[in-house]
């Protein structure tokens, strides 16, 4: 059977690039959201609808790629609510209780108990930008309030914002690759994700933190 993709190929671009033109070219999705009076979750399942009207998507498709929908389904429904109770300030609350706790102590329990924490809340978080923007700025505050040099956890807590996305299968979007290539269970996900993080910041501390206390005195 000859079959010409030309067309079908042709819409999706198509498709998409109104789609893209939609949401807009812009860094702030609210104000192209003000100027056009358009939602861009409407603008989304507009675009899958004529995706599915055209037959460039069919409901067969779905079928087969149910897990890795799913996947995504419950990834967006998590980041949501990880934004939310970013935007509330549930997370910036919670790590100001947790770090609170710390002062006093010498600056090298306070780096290394900062660290930990910071590693081991990304559990709550399936974003790396979303506990950025929540956390690091009132782990850094109460670090130096508590002597430990900035330098020293300012580059500590970036680099485990990097490392950390490990832990969890939600840790960072890159992970669903794993989640869905249906290799590994969601348990040994979890466990080896575990483990790779905590000899990630082993390494870290054992090696990092001595060269980045050489290279910033």
């Amino acid at each position: 059977m000859n079959l010409d993709l030309r067309l079908p190929i042709g819409l999706m671009f198509g498709i998409f690039g109104v789609i893209l033109t939609g949401y807009g070219m812009v860094s702030d999705r609210a104000i192209y959201e003000r100027s056009l009076g358009i939602n861009v979750t409407a603008v989304a399942f507009a675009g899958l609808g004529v995706l599915l009207a055209t037959s460039v998507l069919t409901l067969d498709d779905i079928a087969k790629q149910g897990d890795t929908l799913a996947t995504f389904l419950w990834l967006a429904v998590l980041f949501a609510l990880s934004g939310q109770l970013n935007e509330v300030g549930f997370m910036g609350y919670v790590g100001e209780r947790l770090a609170s706790g710390l002062e006093g102590l010498p600056w090298q329990v306070v780096y290394v108990a900062l660290l930990v924490l910071y590693v081991l809340l990304h559990y709550l978080f399936v974003s790396q930008s979303s506990q950025v923007l929540a956390l690091l700025a009132v782990f850094l505050a109460v670090g130096v309030k508590n002597g430990v040099p900035a330098p020293l956890l300012c580059f500590a807590l970036l680099f485990a914002s990097s490392y950390f996305s490990a832990i969890t299968p939600q840790g960072g979007s890159q992970n669903v690759i794993f989640v869905t290539s249906g290799y590994l269970s969601q348990g040994e996900l979890y466990r080896m994700g575990l483990l790779i993080t905590a000899f990630f910041l082993t390494v870290f501390l054992l090696l990092g933190t001595p060269w980045l206390l050489f290279v910033t005195r």
